[in-house]
């Protein structure tokens, strides 16, 4: 049993089981509801919903309806709003959106999907809003790939193979030994590469965002389409890119080459 396992806090889990129950879907739920989409009986999900509410991370309206409260919210934004990355990195992307005219993000990883943490958008590829706190799969992803290539060799194998590596597309990478080589060679690039794997017509770009002690922060990923990424023109914006992401680690402290993706160890150090 390793120390994560043994120091694993099941109650606390739980509760934030019952947290993650809501979403832009089901943003007000009953208690059978919570309970259908957590597994938990009935009783278990009282005490935790009082529990939640004494604390305000959930509240309740007068048809019995749980909903997520200011407790939440304000952990929520202050987790966007929290780093040194996320001040320094505006300026940087939003000036160079604006060079380019091309959509970038900024994410993070959480399991097998990113997180927006920051988003300027020109063109719109998709026919959905995307914004900072969205979430899209890993594994299809400029920004994810790049992430994704950044965790230790276990980890990575661990995630490939217990992940539904789903397909999105037609040039989406679902087998797990094909998506390890890529990642691979994600690594050996320094940037990662998803070639119509999330939408049939984008070509995205993703570079890391090191820190002074040599870990990824984040990733930033540049969306193009298919006739912007053919011949010279994509290896000029690839070069620019590979820049940009070179002026946000060098703002974050990092001093060492560049690109490159830092790989973390199992205790989370960076190497």
């Amino acid at each position: 049993m390793t120390r994560k396992q043994r120091h694993f806090v099941q109650s606390l889990a739980r509760g934030l089981n019952v947290l993650q129950a809501f979403s832009a879907e089901h943003s007000r739920l009953t208690l059978s509801q919570i309970s259908e989409r957590t597994g938990f009986n009935v009783v278990a999900v009282q005490r935790y919903t009082d529990t939640l509410m004494e604390m305000g991370f959930l509240k309740r309206n007068r048809h019995r309806e749980f909903f997520l409260g200011p407790g939440v919210l304000s952990l929520g934004f202050a987790f966007l709003n929290r780093t040194e990355l996320k001040k320094i990195a505006e300026e940087y992307i939003s000036e160079f959106s604006d060079r380019v005219g091309r959509t970038l993000n900024m994410a993070i990883l959480d399991g097998a999907e990113i997180i927006f943490i920051y988003r300027k958008e020109v063109h719109r590829f998709l026919s959905y809003d995307l914004h900072a706190g969205s979430k899209l799969p890993a594994h299809c992803t400029g920004s994810g790939k790049c992430l994704l290539a950044g965790l230790d060799d276990v980890s990575l194998k661990e995630l490939l193979y217990s992940t539904d590596l789903y397909r999105v597309t037609a040039h989406t990478i679902v087998d797990p030994e094909v998506l390890w080589k890529d990642l691979m060679l994600t690594r050996k690039r320094g940037y990662s590469i998803a070639d119509r794997e999330w939408i049939s017509d984008l070509y995205s770009l993703g570079v890391p965002i090191i820190n002074r002690e040599g870990k990824m922060e984040a990733a930033v990923n540049l969306s193009l389409s298919l006739e912007e990424a053919k011949g010279a023109h994509l290896k000029d914006m690839v070069n620019q890119f590979i820049e940009l992401g070179r002026s946000l680690s060098l703002a974050m402290g990092y001093q060492g080459p560049y690109p490159v993706i830092p790989i973390a160890d199992p205790s989370g150090d960076a190497r």
